[in-house]
């Protein structure tokens, strides 16, 4: 028989577990649907938006799941080719918003596709979707298929394809990349993982949703990154789509060189989220924020920089094709320098808070 004292001592722990079950319980309950709305706001921002052009090759292909896209194909301006680069547009933007960011290097010998996500553009719509700023599995799906047609083309290119991508078409770009050797390099403007991005949110508005005030110093972080999973989970099955591991991907892009470009003043990713998804790769990355500029705005800020940083990367990453170019600079001009800005994280991300 046990002493009063251990039996008191065991109703005690007992009773501590059992409330501390029940406020897990509770903070589930209460907080993961919160969470799950999250995921399901869009954020109010208005994409880019580029008039068409009269030429070009307009593609049409299907998905594996049976939806057709639309893209476009460009070819260079150059009497022989380089190579082949794959845009991948912004959320609520479409295939010709490509054009600012790389028609400059079809006169450097690169030929030029740039798609429509489907809900987007002229791409058929899914009517089991409702597309949002995460990647899922269907712009992974729709980004397989794209490259598919590439590399059915007559003129496919042996050595591969670059992928650039904006905000979500960067995260999709780089899920892409990280399972697919046919693609020699990556640049991404904005790109974000889904879950490190949720994070510092769920821990911002714990104690505004919850409450128990500065209880929430003490709990540990895997505690809330179990909340983001289990809201993450509620909102699959809810909008019946998978949301990509971004973080994962990234881990698995080397040895295929990344170019990762984000504003200083991104109101929606802070630097700190987009520099640790970042840290997550292998060499060869390039890490280049750009003072100033907010979410998928890097480029206006100086359109002449831009391009050169990313025709640096293109020149010292991008294979020779089979088709030799007549820009014989792209093989012998020496990268340009390559300096990282160090910045502080911002606090203010900028995203709505449910109400």
């Amino acid at each position: 028989m046990s002493s009063p004292a251990a039996q008191i001592a065991l109703g005690m722990t007992l009773a501590l577990v059992a409330a501390i079950v029940g406020f897990l319980i509770y903070v589930i309950r209460k907080y993961t649907p919160i969470i799950g709305r999250i995921f399901e706001e869009k954020p109010m921002f208005l994409p880019l938006r580029v008039n068409p052009l009269e030429e070009g090759e307009e593609a049409r292909f299907l998905t594996r799941d049976g939806f057709e896209l639309v893209g476009t194909y460009l070819e260079a301006r150059t009497a022989r080719r380089s190579g082949v680069l794959v845009y991948c547009h912004e959320y609520l933007s479409n295939r010709w918003s490509a054009l600012p960011y790389l028609d400059q290097f079809r006169d450097q010998g690169f030929d030029l596709f740039s798609f429509d996500f489907r809900n987007h553009g002229q791409s058929s719509v899914d009517p089991a979707y409702h597309p949002a700023q995460w990647v899922t599995d269907r712009e992974l799906t729709d980004l397989d298929a794209a490259l598919a047609y590439v590399r059915s083309r007559p003129d496919a290119d042996p050595a591969g394809v670059g992928l650039f991508g904006v905000s979500r078409g960067g995260g999709t770009a780089l899920c892409v990349a990280s399972e697919d050797p046919r693609v020699w390099g990556l640049m991404t403007d904005g790109a974000f993982p889904t879950r490190g991005t949720m994070l510092p949110y769920i821990l911002r508005w714990a104690d505004l949703y919850v409450g128990t005030g500065s209880f929430w110093k003490c709990v540990p972080l895997p505690f809330f990154d179990f909340l983001g999973w289990i809201a993450l989970i509620r909102t699959q099955k809810k909008l019946g789509c998978r949301y990509v591991n971004v973080e994962r991907a990234a881990r698995r892009i080397s040895p295929r060189p990344w170019l990762a470009i984000h504003g200083a003043k991104d109101n929606y990713i802070s630097v700190d989220i987009a520099r640790k998804l970042f840290d997550r790769a292998g060499d060869p990355k390039e890490f280049w924020v750009v003072e100033g500029a907010k979410h998928n705005r890097c480029r206006e800020k100086d359109p002449v920089a831009y391009f050169e940083r990313l025709s640096s990367f293109v020149r010292r990453f991008a294979p020779r094709s089979s088709q030799p170019s007549e820009v014989e600079s792209l093989a012998t001009t020496a990268l340009l320098p390559v300096s990282l800005h160090e910045l502080p994280a911002q606090t203010d991300l900028g995203l709505t808070v449910p109400g």
